[in-house]
């Protein structure tokens, strides 16, 4: 479906998607690291996902009924490694949906992914504490505590930088290795 498309680069720090735009497009990661996150009424960023390579991204475009909507809310999404990404429009992806029952059911399975991690992510903040979080983020996606600042990561798992530096230090405590490296923490 899109290996015809063409790629757009985007640098560490560059926008896919600006929390105040209202876009028409998604984008479909063929490599980097980007995190989605949210503005609340002052401003301050909230951590949604952090999205790599063969995933899809959207910010206030939300998909209903075969239409745009929900562009009032404040969504957007930053690379945080260079990334290369193909833009689709989100009419487009409507026509190829309704054209083709393999990519109907290729965005259904996509659509049901995402639907799960989101539920197990607000499950996750209501009934884990801060270090079950850090612990279970560190066995399914180890990678991201080399490639994503660890400011983002406390903002993630919905701590302060502090808060996740003690975590960290009393990890690595009780696994007997001593004293944890951590990265500054900015």
């Amino acid at each position: 479906m899109l290996d015809a498309q063409p790629t757009e680069a985007f640098a560490t720090g560059n926008a896919l998607i600006a929390p105040d735009a209202a876009p028409t497009h998604v984008w479909y990661l063929r490599s980097g690291l980007v995190r989605v996150y949210s503005l609340d009424h002052d401003g301050a960023e909230f951590n949604h996902d952090f999205v790599g390579a063969a995933d899809w991204v959207f910010g206030r475009v939300i998909w209903r009924d075969g239409a745009i909507c929900c562009v009032d809310r404040a969504i957007g999404a930053v690379a945080l490694k260079p990334v290369r990404a193909v833009r689709v429009g989100v009419a487009e992806l409507a026509r190829r949906r309704d054209a083709d029952p393999a990519i109907a059911a290729y965005l259904l399975d996509r659509l049901m992914a995402f639907t799960a991690r989101r539920l197990e992510r607000e499950a996750d903040l209501v009934q884990r504490s801060a270090e079950e979080r850090y612990l279970a983020l560190v066995a399914r996606r180890p990678e991201l505590l080399d490639e994503v600042p660890l400011r983002e990561i406390a903002a993630w798992l919905g701590i302060t930088p502090v808060a996740l530096s003690r975590i960290r230090r009393r990890v690595a405590s009780k696994k007997g290795t001593g004293a944890v490296t951590d990265r500054c923490i900015k």
